[in-house]
């Protein structure tokens, strides 16, 4: 297990046993009201980041949200006092055409000896005021006698209205699961504008835990896309909210086809937000997040689900048949239920009324779809490029052809709807 992997492992585990006590942890009590911030930029942090922070902060007592490398601070003459402990965090870059972590170290400012105010102010935080006006350009009203609850309510309703847009109910696969990305996509919004953030009651916090410990990547797969609709949200308290909403419906359509470079992506560590930007500040990425996620989901189920779904002879044979079609680095999964596939035939295996298809999507990553259908068994042609969908029951049936401009074109269409 990578370094980076088992931090986040175990910082999960610490988020669970919190919620199993009822306690949400990036809305204790007792966390600075202004979001975390870099004290070297000024900028907010999101994501997993700002959940290590605000972790550290409630665990620590801290009241100062900025945070900065030891080495930014010497540049301002200040220095982290003996004795003090950091919080790692993650920064993600491309090297050599290759994803690469690598973590940092960042202290507290009031961990810092010297003249702080050396350092940027402390971002926010705002009040309702700010708050009223940046929901006004959202399109909610608010009257200045509004009270605390009327806020927080415009925000939830805001972030339910962009995650439907965008396309994030559709991919997670629990109501539990998507009121948690609900939950830390309003809490990072109500932290930027001025709102008070407290825990509402009520939230199925036992139903995360439980969830979190069984696959401990599904807090920092809730975070990275809390993270992206809060920054959708805000986007809407800006002129940006069409180019947003067109940006989350390509990222969405990216992540529909992430098996396509599950090659690549296999050797990721799981679960892994990938910072493609400039600094460690910047937002992290969910089209390739949603790749590794996707690849890591695909490889774990094919082949428990396609052994019930086809005799396992004429899985293996298909199996062994497409390494040979490919080579022996080929990576083999198999069609998940409600995507579409587009690629090459590459051939048609067993008889009666089970049947296997091998796709080839890429030179390097075959699909094997299970064929019930008669229809499509005399439909499907060996070497011609086909578009596969697969239904709830894992079967799957010919759509027809989509080249590449069609599907861009329909993503564009669907942009300019939003």
């Amino acid at each position: 297990m990578s370094r980076v992997e088992k931090a986040r492992v175990e910082f999960a585990e610490h988020v669970a046993r919190s919620l199993k006590d009822g306690i949400v942890p990036w809305q204790h009590k007792d966390l600075p009201a202004a979001p975390v911030q870099s004290a070297a930029s000024g900028n907010s942090y999101r994501g997993l980041n700002a959940m290590y922070l605000m972790g550290r902060c409630a665990e620590a007592g801290f009241d100062d949200p900025r945070f900065i490398t030891a080495s930014e601070a010497n540049k301002r003459d200040l220095w982290v006092r003996k004795g003090e402990h950091g919080v790692p965090l993650e920064h993600w870059s491309v090297k050599e055409g290759k994803p690469e972590v690598r973590m940092y170290v960042v202290f507290n400012a009031a961990q810092l000896s010297g003249d702080l105010s050396k350092l940027p102010a402390t971002n926010a935080p705002a009040d309702l005021e700010t708050a009223r006006e940046r929901l006004k350009e959202a399109g909610v009203a608010l009257s200045a006698d509004s009270d605390v609850a009327a806020y927080r309510n415009a925000v939830k309703n805001l972030v339910s209205k962009f995650a439907e847009e965008a396309g994030f109910t559709r991919d997670v696969h629990t109501p539990e699961l998507m009121a948690l990305r609900a939950n830390i996509a309003s809490t990072f919004v109500m932290r930027e504008i001025g709102i008070p953030v407290e825990q509402p009651e009520g939230l199925p916090t036992k139903s995360w835990a439980a969830s979190i410990n069984h696959d401990p990547s599904q807090f920092y797969k809730a975070t990275r896309d809390g993270s992206h609709i809060a920054k959708g949200v805000l986007a809407s308290m800006t002129q940006e909210r069409e180019a947003h909403l067109f940006r989350a419906a390509e990222e969405r359509g990216e992540a529909q086809k992430a098996q396509e470079v599950v090659a690549e992506a296999v050797s990721i560590p799981r679960g892994a937000d990938f910072n493609l930007s400039t600094g460690p500040d910047t937002d992290l990425s969910a089209t390739q997040e949603a790749v590794v996620a996707a690849a890591e989901k695909e490889l774990r189920a094919s082949a428990s689900r396609h052994e019930s779904n086809a005799s396992s002879n004429v899985l293996a044979q298909a199996h062994e048949t497409a390494k040979k079609q490919l080579g022996s680095g080929t990576v083999v999964t198999s069609a998940q239920a409600g995507r579409a596939y587009d690629g090459k035939i590459a051939a048609v295996l067993g008889g009666g009324t089970d049947k296997v298809a091998i796709q080839m999507l890429s030179d390097n990553h075959a699909v094997l779809h299970t064929i019930r259908d008669a229809a499509t068994q005399s439909a499907l042609k060996v070497g011609e490029e086909m578009t596969l969908t697969v239904d709830a029951d894992w079967n799957s049936v010919v759509q027809g052809r989509q080249n590449k401009q069609d599907k861009r074109s329909e993503l564009v269409r669907e942009g300019m709807k939003r």
